[in-house]
């Protein structure tokens, strides 16, 4: 049975469980926070028809938040390498950041100007050290180790 033939009734789930076996079933049992209250009510009866008790359930499992950062916009770049070699400089600075619809000017570079651009974000707390990097004149003479 295919998980279309399952439209959420009763009948149909007691069908499924009468293939199952009973670790199978108290398996399920287990993890009854999973189930619908249709598909819960014909587990409970294919467990009173075959004599079995349901085991205590298991804890729900608890869903860390995702933390929420405080992200400012740093700068704009038109041109999707400026902002690839902005966002290195600060990675390299060790500054987090990351660039906000840069895939979408990748896809298509004539919607850079729609979208405002590739934006480069970093952290509130992060965003003057973050300038600072950026606005560090390039060096003008290189040593070469050759």
């Amino acid at each position: 049975m295919g998980v279309e033939d399952f439209a959420g009734n009763r009948a149909s789930f007691a069908a499924r469980y009468v293939s199952m076996s009973d670790a199978e079933l108290l398996a399920l049992a287990a993890k009854s926070w999973e189930l619908s209250d249709s598909a819960w009510d014909a587990l409970e009866d294919e467990l009173d028809r075959r004599g079995l008790e349901p085991p205590p359930p298991e804890e729900v499992p608890q869903v860390e938040a995702v933390e929420k950062r405080n992200l400012v916009l740093l700068r704009r770049f038109r041109d999707l390498p400026e902002a690839l070699l902005a966002k290195g400089m600060l990675e390299s600075a060790g500054i987090s950041c990351f660039l906000a619809d840069d895939n979408m000017v990748r896809l298509d570079w004539f919607l850079s100007n729609l979208l405002g651009g590739a934006k480069l974000m970093v952290d509130a707390e992060d965003f003057a050290e973050a300038s600072r990097v950026l606005n560090e004149p390039a060096p003008q003479d290189l040593e070469d180790d050759d």
